[in-house]
This record gives structure tokens, sequence and C-alpha cells, in this order.
């Protein structure tokens, strides 16, 4: 009877055992299967996409080119001739000056008095009182100090001037602009040598002619005139303080240690596998990276928010 017993309480655990093992196996797989599911719920993809890295640097620029202020030489109202920023040459009209007591269609024209350029050169109608301060000799030999301290006050001209007033100046635009570039640290950098700077949307290589510790720059001549110079004197361009490398751009975040290799996770097929890459340039938003089989290709997608255990799960590219 005692037997009998112990034979049923050794069956019941068994039968508790078992029950435990198939319970856990059931657990396990609801686990593994909303595990799965849930990371490639939260996976997200950008394309891997050709591009360029870019280490650039806002910088003031203060401009300095051949300019020529024209004054009146009495009282009157100005006529321009021609549009604002218009090409003359040498002795050309580029305005006329009606004296008081004169009016248009009066029939005083001789009374008239033709103002022509100086220079041949770009007419502007505005000065801002720096056009004989400002030039590319005293940038070169001048105390660069006392230059940058010089404040401008644009005077667009109205229809009535007074004797010596600044109507417009003639800025001559075949000669190469020269500017002041107000940098961070000089210390790698030599005359001669050239820096890259964007103003606008036209990227140029500007020569180094001079460097100053106070205030800290450099004086670079552009190799022609850069428009816009001549009516906005200080601007913010950009200087490309690091060479720019070109290739394979995919975002930073998409990066990935795995052991001592550096890589992205990519979806080949539907099936996300880790692969190991060469950084070659990065910023703060994105990196240029290269591999050495050259198996990296231009559209395949790329991981942006890796993490441990993506490797092998089956995740769909979608909403990128």
């Amino acid at each position: 009877m005692e037997t009998r017993k112990r034979k049923q309480k050794r069956g019941r655990k068994a039968y508790y055992f078992l029950g435990g093992i198939l319970a856990l196996l059931v657990i396990g797989g609801v686990v593994w299967y909303f595990r799965s599911a849930l990371m490639t719920g939260e996976i997200h993809f950008t394309f891997a996409q050709t591009g360029t890295i870019k280490h650039q640097q806002k910088v003031t620029a203060i401009f300095a080119n051949q300019e020529q202020p024209v004054t009146a030489p009495s009282s009157g109202t100005i006529q321009f001739i021609g549009n604002d920023g218009q090409r003359f040459r040498r002795g050309e009209t580029i305005a006329q000056l009606l004296p008081v007591g004169a009016a248009p269609g009066s029939g005083q024209t001789a009374a008239s008095i033709n103002l022509s350029a100086g220079q041949g050169g770009l007419f502007f109608h505005q000065s801002d009182g720096l056009e004989t301060i400002m030039t590319s000799e005293n940038l070169l030999s001048m105390d660069l100090g006392k230059l940058t301290a010089q404040t401008s006050k644009v005077k667009i001209t109205g229809q009535t001037v007074q004797s010596g007033d600044i109507v417009g100046k003639v800025v001559n635009n075949l000669m190469p602009t020269l500017a002041f570039l107000q940098l961070p640290e000089i210390d790698k950098l030599t005359t001669g040598k050239t820096l890259r700077i964007t103003i606008g949307n036209l990227t140029m290589n500007a020569k180094i002619l001079r460097l100053s510790e106070s205030p800290m720059g450099v004086v670079v001549q552009f190799p022609q005139y850069v428009d816009g110079s001549a009516t906005n004197r200080r601007q913010d361009v950009l200087w490309d303080y690091s060479p720019q490398t070109s290739g394979v751009i995919v975002p930073r975040s998409a990066l990935w240690t795995q052991g001592n290799d550096t890589g992205v996770f990519v979806s080949s097929a539907g099936v996300i596998h880790f692969k190991k890459v060469k950084v070659l340039d990065e910023d703060d938003q994105e990196a240029c990276i290269g591999d050495t089989d050259d198996s990296l290709q231009i559209g395949v997608p790329v991981v942006t928010n890796p993490r441990d255990g993506l490797e092998g799960l089956v995740a769909e590219v979608k909403n990128i």
C-alpha cells in the first residue's frame, strides 16, 4: 500500500515537472515572438546614399574693392542714368544734376551738370563712407584693428542733394576683391596658402596675403570680383577649415560597435545583418563610410537606431 502511494506521488511530480517545462516553452515562445515583433517594429531605416562631408565654420568677412566715390559739385536734383549696379566705361555719363531753381521740363536743360565715371566699373547709387578707407592697399599695410573698427552708414540719395554729397560710387569689377577674414586661430596658416570660402552660392579659393594676430585673421585675395561685396561690405561666409570627403553617406547614429569592429546593420532580402565598415570621415550628423570589398551598395537600407539583438531578424523596410 505504501509502495503504491509512493508511485502515485512520483507520478504527480513527473506530471508537474513535464507541465512546468511545457509551460516554460509556451511562455518562452510567446516572449520570443513578441520580443521579435517589438524589436522589428521599432527599427528605423534610411537608404545609404552618395554625399559629401564638409567641415565648415561661419566667419566674418570685410571686403575691399577699388572703389571711387562720386560727389555732387553743387546742390540740385540728381537723376541717375541706368540701373543701380550697371557697368559704365570711364568718362561715360552716369547721372545728371539739375541745379536748384531749374526744374525738369522748364526748358533749362542747359543748366544741368553731367556727372561722369572717373573709372570703368559698376555704378551703385549708394555709399557707406568707407570707399577710401577699406581699400586693397590699406588691408595689406595699415593697422587692421583700426580698419575693422570703422563703422559704415549706407547713404542712399534722394532726389535733392547738397554740394559735396556723395551720390554713389564706381566699383572696378575687373579687379579681384580682397577681404579680411576674422578667424578663431591662424596657427596652421601661412601666406601663399589658399582657403576655400563659400559666399552665398559661390565657392572660391582665396589666397592668403597677410596674417594678423590682432585682430585674429587673414587678408585674402579672391580670384575675381565678388558680387555683393561693394554693397554689403561685412558678410558672414563659410570657411572650409578641413578637406571635404565624398562617398557613401549614412547618419552618424547608424554606426555600431560590435566587438572591435565598427559597422552598420543593413537589410538584405528582408533580413538584418551587421556589416563591418571603415569610417572615412564624419561630422555631428553624418558619416562617410567604406568597406574593404566594395559590397556596400548605394540605396541599401541601413538601420539608424542600432542595438544588440538585431542580427538575423526579419524586418520590413518601410516608412523611410
